[in-house]
């Protein structure tokens, strides 16, 4: 027994140096000063099967595990995959699958500079997806929808495709008050050309599914 805590007390200490930070959900369209409300929602094609995700006790939290953490900030800095480094993940859409998410940003030209679910909390497998998109927020709007970003993966996990989707019937379903004209689109762009992003991967090794 105390061979294994041995073990696993350091493996917690590197947890928490690397938990990553979520970005506040807003309630409405009412965005503080300098912020600016983010409507949008990310997607898995094929989505994740009953059984692929691995849940153990950790200190980032069951649940949590299972959900996308996409980093972002205000340059274009893509997040290198392997180890999760606390620094990349200070600003995080922590949003669940194919769920409509709205949340509080600061006002300004935004990356996204990839992303990770987690597979296996004890092994530390992750999926890994890449960023290289970027949203504006024109100078009168204080809300803006930036589309539904879909990922599209193989059987070994690697993603074969990234397409933005306008879909604004999600707006209403996150809006508890306010009209869904007030948010304006301001649809995910490319950062990089076609093919310069990273491919997710796999960790230790991609697996048939």
């Amino acid at each position: 027994m105390t061979r294994l805590l041995a073990l696993i007390f350091p493996l917690l200490l590197l947890q928490a140096c690397a938990v990553p930070q979520a970005l506040p959900p807003a309630t409405d369209l009412k965005a503080g000063q300098g912020e600016v409300v983010v409507i949008g929602k990310i997607e898995l094609v094929p989505p994740l099967e009953q059984g692929e995700q691995k849940s153990h006790w950790n200190v980032i939290g069951e649940k949590r595990m299972f959900r996308m953490w996409m980093a972002t900030g205000p340059e274009y800095r893509p997040v290198t995959p392997g180890a999760v480094k606390a620094s990349e993940f200070q600003t995080s859409l922590e949003v669940d699958w194919g769920t409509p998410f709205m949340v509080k940003m600061a006002r300004q030209r935004t990356f996204l500079n990839g992303g990770l679910t987690f597979l296996d909390g004890i092994r530390q497998e992750k999926l890994w997806f890449p960023g290289g998109l970027y949203f504006d927020v024109p100078a009168d709007a204080r809300a803006v929808y930036i589309g539904t970003l879909r990922f599209h993966r193989n059987d070994f996990n690697s993603i074969t495709r990234v397409e933005v989707v306008e879909e604004r019937k999600d707006i209403p379903v996150v809006l508890k008050s306010g009209s869904a004209s007030e948010v304006r689109s301001s649809l995910l762009k490319r950062a990089v050309p076609p093919g310069g992003g990273r491919m997710a991967v796999v960790e230790p090794k991609a697996s048939a599914r």
